[in-house]
């Protein structure tokens, strides 16, 4: 199992990793989609391992979209993707993206890991070592529910603003957040 490892230390000195979604994470992921917080804010009903299966070793990375599970200190806690906006031409248009684009999505499945600052040291490292290390990376969106006043309090932390509110054809409402990638010193010299 190949991890990123990331320089972001946490409480006592707590690392945290993205480790490559693989079939040995299914039954993980399952169980914290189909309760708890995770339950509540990403997808809201239950799920089956051959469903996620599927979705999560399949369908996603055929599309572009990369995989991760959290580690934080070692131990799993949650999930993350992340893929370029411009790749799902529907989504891409539904949320009036540039083709600089990068979309973050991620939950914390353990919910003894939620209201301690780990999502928004998990967030600041995705942004650094994942999102912004891509050359054509220049903005990075993501769209929680407007109900989930924590994950949005959290990505504010993260330097992310809102910048608009929509709904999906199939009735979903993302409120849009987003933050530009900050120029590095080569950029900013004349």
């Amino acid at each position: 199992m190949t991890a990123t490892e990331l320089t972001d230390r946490g409480e006592a000195g707590m690392t945290v990793a993205f480790v490559l979604l693989e079939e040995s994470h299914i039954p993980l992921m399952e169980r914290w989609l189909n309760s708890g917080e995770a339950f509540r804010w990403y997808g809201g009903r239950l799920r089956t391992e051959e469903e996620l299966r599927r979705k999560y070793l399949v369908e996603k990375p055929r599309t572009g979209t990369h995989c991760f599970i959290i580690e934080y200190g070692g131990r799993p806690i949650g999930y993350l993707q992340y893929f370029r906006i411009a790749d799902y031409p529907d989504y891409y248009s539904l949320l009036c993206a540039e083709p600089h684009d990068y979309c973050l999505d991620l939950f914390i499945g353990r919910d003894d890991c939620i209201g301690r600052g780990i999502g928004t040291q998990v967030v600041r490292a995705a942004l650094d070592r994942l999102i912004f290390t891509r050359p054509d990376a220049g903005r990075c969106l993501l769209g929680p529910s407007p109900e989930n006043k924590r994950a949005i309090r959290c990505y504010e932390k993260c330097g992310f603003r809102h910048i608009r509110t929509v709904t999906s054809d199939s009735g979903e409402v993302e409120y849009v957040m987003a933050v530009e990638k900050a120029p590095t010193a080569l950029e900013t010299c004349p």
